[in-house]
């Protein structure tokens, strides 16, 4: 018997299968597929801004859009209203996304993954693969969440060295 994040996992997948099979792109079909399996409502908005981030980018091939439309999900549900407020959730959630496409998938970037996709479909010359398995990452991710948060490790804190602003400023490496 299937486990109740096994269920969602699946449910995104598919989902997310259907909305390409339906001729959105991954970035479009994801931010909706695991919306739905999350039950998570989503202004249409954040539905049209997705659309953007298709192909790593209008096509340019850098990051993957399964992977900028987690970003966009972390960001609605754990993103910040003033420019008082903590930075630290949202930010480490992302390096999690992040590494776990590396882990997962072998790469975040779309011109990695399209061709490796493109190899898996065959004739069909499509990102099936990355999309169904990318919507499972973010899918997971968000599952899990509030626990990630809750044992941060306090180096992933915003404000953890003093210098550290000057450091990472720019150059995405974090400490």
């Amino acid at each position: 018997m299937e486990t109740e994040t096994e269920l969602k996992l699946k449910e995104a997948a598919e989902q997310c299968e259907g909305y390409r099979l339906q001729g959105f792109h991954c970035s479009e079909s994801c931010i909706r597929a695991v919306a739905d399996a999350l039950n998570t409502e989503l202004p249409e908005q954040l539905k049209r801004v997705s659309s953007g981030f298709r192909g790593g980018g209008g096509g340019y091939g850098d990051r993957c859009g399964t992977l900028e439309a987690g970003i966009m999900l972390i960001s609605h549900l754990y993103g910040r209203t003033t420019p008082e407020a903590d930075v630290s959730d949202y930010s480490y959630l992302i390096r999690l996304l992040h590494e776990r496409y590396n882990e997962e998938l072998g790469s975040y970037y779309c011109r990695v993954l399209r061709p490796f996709a493109y190899h898996l479909s065959g004739d069909a010359q499509n990102c099936s693969y990355v999309y169904k398995n990318g919507a499972k990452i973010v899918t997971r991710l968000l599952l899990e969440a509030d626990q990630l948060i809750a044992n941060m490790p306090e180096q992933e804190k915003y404000g953890y060295k003093k210098d550290q602003t000057a450091e990472l400023c720019g150059t995405g490496i974090s400490t």
